[in-house]
């Protein structure tokens, strides 16, 4: 299936998908090319095919997880561009989780100039690639300021908060990565086609495209070490809390002992145990346990047994 989504008068973009045989041949598609297009792990990168006047081009894509429960799920695949530039044509490939980036691109294409190269084509697509960067990014700070205000509102029962906490420290594990491996193939192929074979539009569209990227890469960073810190400050909270309800049974089970202590003497039957043969001695002993499980009450508050 070949799809047809920009008509420049210098260049067209199309969407390949699932093409034939006989479409491959047509469209002068390396074998090897449609090898790696089918993973969806494909590690970036660029090259340039000086017979051909084509560049193979490999891009990590952010993908919504939409089947895990928690938000914030997301992982990046492999997106794959073949720009040939004698036949004026940018290929984009995608796999079905991909498809949708088409769908972008059909409602972004209005803005596209008419006069665009195939070079500049492919950086203006690549801009809106980066817009589904800072979406999901936008997103999850989003789901990071409600982690903040859950932090300070709750001081306990934190176990569903972490579950979604986890969820985009891995979003954001794979965003990160990814926006790393790019930065690196842009600024190569940037500096590569500025030398030899950039016009002052293309040049003006890579600066926009590596200022859309360098701030997508901070901005990943930057979530990612919060996200972290908010992680390890729960954390840090429920080892406190922990901590305190060990402290407080640990407490308890001494107080709880002394009862035990007293009422084991006076059940042995031993005769001439203090208060053991008076009428009222059950009272006396009653007072007596009272009194000593207050005292180590007592002791346990002075020394700050019972501070959370």
């Amino acid at each position: 299936m070949l799809k047809e989504l920009f008509k420049g008068s210098q260049a067209k973009l199309y969407h390949a998908g699932n093409l034939a045989h006989a479409e491959r041949e047509n469209l002068h598609i390396p074998n090897a090319f449609i090898r790696d297009i089918e993973d969806e792990n494909e590690a970036a990168r660029w090259h340039f095919m000086e017979d051909e006047n084509s560049v193979m081009l490999f891009l990590d894509a952010v993908v919504e997880d939409s089947d895990v429960p928690t938000k914030g799920a997301y992982h990046t695949e492999s997106v794959s561009f073949l720009v040939q530039q004698s036949e004026q044509r940018v290929l984009l490939f995608t796999r079905p989780s991909m498809d949708f980036l088409a769908d972008e691109l059909v409602a972004s294409v209005a803005d596209f100039d008419a006069d665009v190269t195939p070079m500049e084509l492919l950086a203006e697509v690549l801009l809106v690639l980066y817009q589904d960067y800072e979406t999901a990014l936008n997103h999850l700070d989003s789901l990071r300021r409600d982690f903040q205000q859950m932090f300070y509102h709750k001081t306990r029962g934190f176990g569903g908060d972490l579950d979604a906490i986890w969820t985009v420290m891995n979003a954001l594990l794979y965003i990160d990565s990814s926006l790393e491996d790019n930065s690196d193939v842009l600024k190569s192929l940037a500096k590569e086609f500025k030398v030899s074979k950039g016009t002052t539009a293309y040049r003006s569209v890579t600066n926009r495209l590596a200022i859309e990227a360098e701030q997508a890469h901070k901005m990943a960073d930057l979530l990612s070490s919060v996200v972290n810190n908010i992680s390890d400050s729960y954390s840090a909270r429920n080892d406190r809390n922990l901590n305190w309800i060990m402290q407080i049974l640990t407490v308890y089970s001494v107080v709880l002992t002394i009862p035990t202590i007293i009422t084991g003497f006076y059940g042995q039957n031993v005769k001439y145990l203090p208060f053991a043969m008076q009428n009222n001695g059950w009272l006396i002993t009653i007072i007596m346990t009272a009194i000593l499980m207050a005292i180590a009450t007592y002791w346990f508050w002075r020394h700050g047994y019972f501070d959370k």
